[in-house]
């Protein structure tokens, strides 16, 4: 009954993530607080000889350690120590996967009707200007949507970080993988569509690279994958009739940061802090990037500790030898200061050094040559492809990203790395 639970419980794991962290704490909790109880009466043991989870179990170790030598300990500490819990989530529900034998298809009618729901509730909140449950976007002109996350613009994330792992549940309860169920090729193309109408442009071009390497993996799924992409840029061409700014948005504003927009003074030469012609992604962009390089450059080996950012990016900061004005006349001493540098990679580096950092970095080169691999040998219909490409472009290191420590986002990560590792234990 217990194990029953725990499965119903993995599969709303997504649905939890909409209704907030707390939610999903709880009911990832809940499933651990089962699987120890379970564990202790089975002695599985075996599932603590994968080699992933032993390196992750190091690197939680050496996290929790800089953390004592952090500016605010307190901090670091209370992000390091109970960083701890997504492994152990990680092996409660690879033991629940390998208990029930139809938990795939439990898992799979739960994310479908998960997915169905933020799907309905994010068009109506295009067409009537506030989802299902009254909460609006915090834009009037509706050129991002939030569907059923209020204020918070992760929609697009969301559906980015979520698709992997269910393509990877369609294809897993399918014999003939050339055969894709009408509602959820609808629900994979409108959630493609929503990613776009969202307005996240990392998570647009996460998904592009997602179906581009995935389009070369596997052959025999080229055509389902053709025709999604057709009716993407249909339904896309519409949703951009219907309200321009998102074109405006994701394209128009996309080049005009890399160029400056709004802070073309400061590409002047005698301000100019990367002497390029150019900004990195965008002007705040840029200098949250410099400083995270200013303070790893500060301690190279073990960095700041974890979360540290926030507190000592005021000692980085970008101060422009004059006062310069940006488009909206604003003035300001310094620039690059944020409770993250939005990159994963740097925030690693200038957080956990370059020890921290070559933990993940590995990992990433890992899948790298996995798929590397998998394309050499295409059309092998391995069915967790969509797991290996998905942890992939999560840590993709060209982009602008949340918060490595943010418990939202830690917990959407470690998903498909679950299933992954179920998978590579099975088989």
């Amino acid at each position: 009954m217990l194990k029953k639970i725990s499965i119903y419980q993995i599969g709303l794991l997504p649905l939890a993530l909409i209704a907030g962290p707390l939610i999903a704490e709880i009911l990832l909790l809940l499933t651990f607080i089962n699987f120890l109880y379970l564990f202790f009466s089975e002695k599985k043991s075996f599932i603590f000889n994968e080699k992933i989870l032993k390196v992750f179990f190091i690197f939680w170790i050496y996290i929790v350690i800089i953390s004592f030598f952090s500016v605010e300990k307190f901090i670091s500490l209370k992000s390091s120590f109970f960083y701890i819990r997504f492994g152990l989530y990680t092996l409660s529900i690879i033991y629940f996967l390998n208990s029930i034998s139809n938990s795939i298809e439990t898992i799979y009618r739960i994310y479908k009707y998960t997915l169905i729901f933020v799907i309905l509730d994010s068009l109506y909140q295009i067409f009537i200007g506030q989802d299902i449950f009254g909460m609006k976007p915090n834009n009037d002109d509706l050129m991002r949507i939030s569907g059923p996350f209020g204020d918070k613009f992760i929609l697009g994330s969301f559906l980015q970080k979520i698709l992997p792992v269910f393509i990877y549940l369609i294809l897993k309860i399918k014999k003939n993988n050339d055969k894709i169920k009408i509602s959820d090729f609808l629900i994979l193309i409108l959630s493609v569509v929503l990613i776009y109408r969202s307005g996240d442009r990392s998570a647009l071009g996460l998904i592009f690279i997602f179906s581009f390497i995935f389009f070369l993996i596997n052959r025999s799924l080229r055509i389902n994958i053709i025709k999604i992409f057709i009716l993407f840029l249909i339904f896309s061409i519409l949703l951009t009739i219907q309200n321009p700014k998102i074109f405006e948005r994701t394209f128009s504003d996309t080049i005009g940061q890399f160029k400056g927009k709004y802070y073309e003074n400061f590409l002047e030469k005698d301000v100019n802090e990367t002497k390029f012609n150019f900004m990195i992604f965008s002007f705040h962009h840029q200098t949250h990037y410099s400083t995270a390089v200013r303070m790893f450059l500060n301690k190279p080996i073990f960095g700041h500790g974890p979360k540290s950012f926030r507190i000592k990016c005021k000692d980085f900061e970008f101060k422009p030898k004059n006062n310069i004005k940006n488009s909206f006349g604003e003035i300001k001493q310094s620039y690059g200061c944020s409770t993250h540098p939005h990159n994963t990679y740097l925030q690693l580096l200038a957080e956990t050094g370059i020890i921290g950092f070559s933990f993940i970095f590995y990992f990433f080169i890992y899948l790298t040559y996995k798929i590397l691999n998998l394309i050499k040998n295409n059309d092998k219909k391995y069915i967790y492809n969509s797991l290996m490409i998905g942890i992939f472009i999560n840590l993709w290191p060209i982009i602008p990203t949340g918060n490595f420590f943010n418990n939202w986002l830690s917990m959407i990560y470690f998903i498909p790395i679950s299933f992954y590792l179920y998978e590579i234990k099975k088989n």
